[in-house]
């Protein structure tokens, strides 16, 4: 059965260090070196990106275990990596813990992989081979957010997303948005990644507009667990939003890359109940339900995070 750990408090560090704490046990790198994905889809706004307390405190967690080669890694949308690096407090938490920090939209190889786009043809977006080495353990870090596209991104979009070089993100949003093709061209891409550990900071959400535009969600809670769909999936329960209109993350689920049935899932430490808040959706992933839902489709703008 799946784990997933779900805490509640008023500290960000303290309340993920407790939810890695909780599956401790659960947590093996097996000689794999650990790879911290932040998430920066814009680095001119805090809200969009993973606080530099909640990539400390899983740091300190790893270290604490005897792991000392430990890189954090990112490739932004709007603004530079190093930017986001620099801005949000990265740099000095990297000197400080002897940290490597990866751009990676600036690799040394890759891995070319194929999406779909309405012509429905193959198009070629570039991976990091970073993200693709099975010597690495990806450790996903994000807070949780709405998207206008797709509902909600949490630890497998982050990864997904931030894994691709920047000149091809665009290539996941085909510019006919309102097919839903993000959804699958996101779990066509995770078929070649691998997500070790997830953890969701969300002492402060975003709901609304998101993942750029939003309003911050005082939520004060955190979510860990070594299956990433299952951390998703209790992670779309405590934003309130309902689980099967996130459709990227039920093809995964239903195609055996983690666990999205509830009643197959441990949640130790709080209960959902008590951790649930009502994000409020975009408003445009709304109307493109409701229009899906009468058999209308449009035309939409490309979206680039």
């Amino acid at each position: 059965m799946a784990k997933v750990a779900l805490v509640k408090g008023d500290d960000r560090k303290a309340n993920i260090r407790h939810a890695l704490e909780l599956i401790a046990d659960d947590i093996d790198l097996k000689g794999c070196r650990p790879i911290l994905k932040v998430n920066f889809v814009s680095t001119y706004r805090l809200l969009c990106a993973t606080h530099v307390d909640a990539a400390c405190a899983v740091v300190e967690f790893l270290k604490d275990r005897g792991e000392k080669d430990i890189a954090i890694a990112e490739g932004a949308t709007l603004g530079t990596t190093p930017r986001g690096f620099r801005t949000y407090g990265y740099q000095d938490l990297a000197k400080a813990h002897g940290l490597e920090l990866i751009d990676l939209n600036e690799p040394d190889s890759w891995k070319v992989v194929y999406v779909v786009h309405p012509d429905m043809k193959p198009h070629p977006v570039r991976v990091a081979d970073t993200m693709l080495d099975p010597n690495n353990y990806i450790i996903s870090v994000t807070r949780p957010k709405t998207h206008l596209q797709v509902g909600v991104t949490l630890t497998a979009k982050n990864v997904i997303m931030g894994a691709i070089m920047i000149m091809d993100k665009v290539r996941m949003h085909p510019s006919q948005a309102g097919n839903r093709m993000l959804d699958y061209n996101l779990f066509n891409v995770m078929q070649h990644l691998h997500i070790d550990l997830g953890v969701v900071d969300a002492l402060e959400g975003m709901e609304g507009d998101g993942p750029l535009n939003g309003e911050p969600v005082d939520h004060r809670v955190a979510l860990a667990g070594t299956d990433y769909i299952a951390v998703d999936r209790v992670g779309t329960e405590v934003m309130g939003a309902d689980f099967d209109e996130i459709r990227y993350l039920n093809y995964l689920w239903d195609h055996g890359f983690g666990e999205g049935d509830l009643d197959k899932i441990e949640v130790v430490g709080e209960n959902i109940e008590s951790c649930r808040r009502q994000y409020e959706l975009s408003p445009r992933f709304l109307r493109m339900r409701r229009q899906e839902n009468k058999g209308q489709y449009q035309d939409l703008a490309v979206y680039t995070g």
